[in-house]
């Protein structure tokens, strides 16, 4: 919830900031503040304070609200009025895509790295292979064994698996940061001289006639 709050919020601040920069700015802002909130994976340790947690998820959020809530204007306003639905259809379906497909991509970087790494920190524990195997799925999971383990042995394992989640993490957010730098260069260079207020339908038209 305090997600969505904030990145409502963003929509409200970049309705401002339009009226003095340039879309192409205020968007590339956007995504360079949610790289930000990407990049603050770096400082993640087993013990970190939840104010780093929601420091990272508050960055993300505005910078992803900022930038979201511009690219639908510059849609919308590129096309003739009977064609908004059209539009609107063209931007929800963008949205859903790379919701989807970057949930996929940066998840499954994180599954299969946190695997990688849990199975090989607890190698040495001498614990039966289907309990490594629970354990090295999710950090849930490996809560579950420790718990069942129990003693120094299940320790061991807890803190094996909270190094491996806090690694995959940092290497999933360095990716996730890495993307973002990319969009921005990309919203930078694509979007200049373009305006949010500008009907483009209406100077197309003039062009034509």
């Amino acid at each position: 919830m305090p997600q969505a709050i904030l990145a409502a919020a963003a929509a409200f601040v970049g309705a401002a900031l339009v009226k003095r920069y340039p879309p192409a700015h205020v968007i590339t802002g956007g995504l360079l503040t949610t790289a930000t909130g990407f990049g603050l994976t770096v400082f993640l340790a087993p013990a970190s304070p939840p104010l780093l947690v929601a420091t990272m998820l508050g960055l993300v959020s505005l910078g992803a609200g900022l930038a979201l809530a511009l690219s639908n204007d510059i849609i919308m306003s590129s096309v003739r009025p009977e064609r908004a639905g059209q539009a609107a259809a063209t931007s929800e379906t963008a949205y859903e895509v790379g919701t989807t497909l970057g949930t996929a991509v940066l998840g499954g970087l994180l599954v299969s790295w946190y695997t990688r790494v849990s199975s090989t920190g607890a190698d040495g524990l001498g614990l039966p292979a289907d309990l490594l195997d629970r354990a090295s799925s999710t950090l849930a999971e490996a809560l579950i064994a420790a718990g069942e383990v129990g003693g120094g042995t299940g320790s061991l394992l807890l803190a094996a698996a909270k190094e491996a989640f806090t690694e995959a993490a940092t290497v999933t957010g360095i990716a996730g940061a890495g993307v973002m730098v990319v969009a921005a260069i990309w919203a930078l260079v694509t979007l200049r001289g373009v305006s949010a207020n500008l009907d483009l339908a209406e100077e197309h038209e003039r062009q034509v006639h």
